[in-house]
């Protein structure tokens, strides 16, 4: 197995809604490209990976034209009975090349969704990212940082498959980015910004997760 497939999500995200938690991070990850957006001049943007539409109406309410994608059909269906008004859905497996001509958007945008596969499959999945944003444009991402497979181990035992890519006793597969691995896959891009991003919960602030942060121009 190279990485949890469709069906996996399907049922993951049946799962959700059959008991009620939808996965929503609320503004986490789109509050902090909201500004650079805006200096960018963003109008589309493109979501990679987009489960169930949050983050994409998130910005269609700021103003933006939005098409969304993500593998699951059950995903998209949540998103298009939720936001199909507000943003453009489609099934869509972003591991393969997207029907969309080259330079189609001003943005893409991935938050948690583009660490799931192989070191293959990852830099095919960078590559086509830089072909569908025009020159000057921006690409916004989210993915698990190293600090985060400890963290997530605590949890979710896994099994190694490649080095910092694992898949858990569920099924689902994960890859942890260092900073040189990021920029070495983000080395044809410009005014590469990478932050990292310790992420806490409850009470306690207890560290429950830790990404990295990315916008890069074209």
């Amino acid at each position: 197995m190279a990485y949890a497939s469709a069906e996996f999500w399907d049922q993951f995200y049946c799962q959700r809604r059959e008991s009620g938690e939808d996965l929503d991070w609320e503004g986490l990850w789109t509050r902090p490209f909201l500004v650079p957006m805006r200096q960018a001049g963003v109008r589309t943007v493109l979501e990679l990976g987009c489960g169930t539409g949050n983050d994409a109406a998130r910005l269609a309410a700021e103003g933006y034209s939005v098409t969304a994608v993500d593998v699951s059909g059950e995903a998209i269906g949540q998103a298009q009975a939720k936001f199909g008004s507000l943003a453009r859905f489609l099934v869509a497996d972003m591991t393969q090349p997207l029907a969309f001509p080259d330079g189609s958007f001003d943005a893409v945008m991935s938050n948690v969704a583009m660490h799931m596969f192989p070191d293959d499959v990852t830099r095919a999945l960078f590559s086509q990212v830089g072909r569908l944003v025009h020159a000057g444009g921006l690409f916004l991402f989210h993915v698990n940082a190293l600090e985060d497979r400890p963290l997530r181990a605590r949890r979710l035992p896994a099994r190694e498959l490649e080095p910092d890519y694992v898949v858990e006793e569920s099924g689902q597969t994960m890859h942890f980015f260092s900073e040189a691995y990021l920029r070495e896959l983000l080395g044809g891009w410009q005014e590469v910004q990478l932050v990292s991003v310790p992420i806490r919960r409850g009470e306690a602030s207890e560290l429950f997760k830790h990404v990295w942060r990315g916008v890069a121009r074209r």
